[in-house]
């Protein structure tokens, strides 16, 4: 009897101290994949929102100067890029921008009052230009 108990509570202690396949660790890379797809099909959306633009009507995010500081954009936090340049980088329509920079709009020039020294250790890339000024540069270069 008393062997029947030692081997019962030996085999007992195997499975508490056993690993189940369930237990181990699993890395979900395909998520990130998924966002970093997710991210750039938005950029690429908003670019063709430029890209089509019809009678002079902008889209509403071209006026958030501060477009710059949406984080969940960026590829991680450790490293902002400018969110404005990358869409305008995918944005081939010369008589789009030219339409842009037709315009009287005013809000277009406000620029992106970001403290640069709030955190010293993130340095956002041409957060310091108006997005007009960022249209009349990519203007140039397709020009």
């Amino acid at each position: 009897m008393k062997t029947f108990l030692l081997i019962a509570l030996i085999f007992k202690m195997q499975f508490l101290l056993g690993q189940s396949v369930s237990d181990t660790p699993t890395v979900k890379v395909g998520l990130e994949i998924n966002n970093a797809k997710v991210r750039d099909g938005k950029i690429v959306l908003y670019a063709d929102s430029l890209n089509n633009l019809i009678n002079g009507v902008l889209p509403d995010f071209i006026f958030n100067q501060c477009f710059d500081l949406q984080r969940y954009f960026w590829q991680d936090l450790h490293h902002p890029i400018s969110l404005r340049w990358e869409v305008l980088e995918k944005v081939n329509n010369k008589n789009a921008l030219k339409q842009i920079l037709g315009l009287k709009d005013k809000r277009l020039k406000i620029k992106c009052d970001y403290v640069k020294n709030s955190s010293p250790e993130l340095t956002i890339p041409m957060i310091s230009k108006s997005f007009y000024q960022l249209v009349r540069k990519r203007y140039k270069e397709i020009k």
